[in-house]
């Protein structure tokens, strides 16, 4: 195949997916073409705000919010949009505003809720390791005008956990308080997910019980004045393209359901977590009611609200990276386009072995005839540092922007000063105007609060 029906095939893989029309290139095809998110071109956003710098679309989370959400239709459920794949504050609010649930992993992500004005009655606490720091300010967190404090479920992971917030919520309940509502992952021994460090529904992973011990727990504390059973959950990775191993998950919880059922702890939820894949070079997600109906059919008997957990699936597609090229360089194996953006500012390349297209802001008739084969990396004192290998990449210059894809989750929340580099400035685009939602990093960020 030669360079030119190779960059041909690059550039139909990187358009725009179809749950992402918020990005598109403008302009003449025979001469100069713009990339734009929404009405504002990048190479704009790029001039004013420096490099590196992320960007989202508030038009792309509202539309693949809006066409998740629709997908289930009359079935009882709510999306529970997971804080971990992007926490900025301005990203939650777009999310609020829609209406949606929330689940977290952390304290600091209930504490960024709380600075937006979300109801506990729309929280859900996930992870492995709550803190009893972290389990004391979820019991106590504000609540909605229905219910006067506290988060709508604890997801609990093991038995040493349940005993934690038995303890602290037997203090709550004594000083007044009102019981917690509580529910148990179950590893349901489904192997799912695009990477193994983002698989987490087999035995061996580190999340959940199993349902023998798992009903062991909910049997031992059926009456228990400390806490209320209000569901049971799962979780199996991230990037599945498949529904086979949702409907294998979704049946055993539905299973375990019934059983408890009938065993007198009726449930009010199930949550099946997220995982929905996304395209980021030449991959099939799945279609939201294709996924939706093969749910539901699962669901609807038990009576249950399902509650989702997607993250990436709403926000990646919606964000970018841009860069700007430095130097180019060649040696007798690779050429190299060193770029000011690095392994601190984008590590999912080295991390997952993740592929993120790359295309030009600005894309020249005349450049696209000149591909060519490039390690796009950056500026980090690591062989790992790069943001891709052997990418197909129009000729560029030094000063060119270069827009890296789907990198609207887990892109800024991974990000770190390794180097002493400072982190990037976050912009937030809405229809022709756009907004930095978070500074770039100065100097003086970087050593605040270290002493001499």
């Amino acid at each position: 195949m030669s360079p030119k029906s190779r960059a041909k095939r690059i550039t139909r893989i990187v358009e725009p997916a179809p749950f992402t029309p918020c990005f598109a290139y403008r302009g003449s095809p025979s001469a100069r073409q713009n990339l734009f998110c929404e009405g504002v071109s990048l190479d704009r956003i790029a001039g004013s705000v420096g490099t590196p710098a992320y960007v989202y679309s508030r038009g792309s989370i509202e539309g693949a919010y809006r066409a998740l959400d629709r997908a289930f239709g009359s079935l009882p459920h709510t999306l529970c949009y997971a804080v971990k794949a992007n926490s900025n504050l301005a990203v939650l609010r777009v999310l609020a505003d829609l209406g949606s649930s929330f689940d977290i992993v952390s304290g600091g992500e209930l504490d960024r809720l709380r600075r937006i004005g979300v109801p506990g009655n729309r929280i859900v606490f996930s992870g492995v390791g709550k803190t009893v720091e972290e389990i004391h300010e979820a019991i106590r967190y504000p609540g909605s005008r229905s219910r006067s404090a506290g988060i709508l479920v604890f997801h609990v992971e093991s038995a040493a956990e349940l005993d934690l917030l038995l303890a602290e919520a037997s203090r709550h309940i004594s000083a007044g308080g009102s019981r917690p509502n509580a529910s148990l992952r179950v590893n349901p021994d489904v192997m799912a997910g695009g990477h193994p460090h983002i698989a987490t529904g087999g035995r061996g992973h580190k999340f959940g019980v199993s349902w023998d011990e798992a009903r062991q727990l909910y049997l031992a504390h059926k009456d228990s004045r400390w806490l209320a059973w209000r569901g049971i959950s799962a979780h199996l990775g991230s990037q599945i393209f498949s529904l086979r191993p949702y409907r294998q998950a979704l049946t055993r919880l539905a299973s375990y359901a019934r059983d408890l059922a009938r065993e007198g702890i009726p449930l009010d939820y199930i949550d099946i977590g997220g995982g929905l894949g996304i395209r980021y070079t030449r991959e099939s997600p799945l279609v939201p009611a294709t996924y939706a109906r093969a749910l539901a059919r699962i669901v609807r008997p038990l009576g249950c609200r399902l509650l989702i957990e997607p993250g990436r699936a709403l926000v990646g597609p919606a964000g970018v990276l841009l860069t700007r090229v430095l130097y180019e360089k060649a040696n007798r194996a690779k050429n190299f386009v060193i770029v000011d953006a690095a392994m601190n500012d984008l590590i999912r390349p080295v991390l997952y072995g993740a592929t993120h297209a790359i295309t030009p802001a600005v894309r020249h008739r005349s450049a696209r005839t000149k591909a060519t084969r490039v390690d796009v990396v950056g500026p980090v004192c690591e062989s790992a540092d790069f943001l891709a290998r052997d990418w197909l990449l129009p000729q560029v210059r030094p000063g060119d922007v270069l827009v890296v894809w789907t990198a609207g989750a887990y892109g800024f929340v991974q990000s770190s000063n390794y180097n002493a580099r400072r982190r990037a400035a976050e912009v937030l685009v809405e229809g022709r105007k756009f907004r930095i939602v978070r500074e770039r990093e100065n100097y003086d960020d970087l050593v605040r609060g270290e002493q001499l």
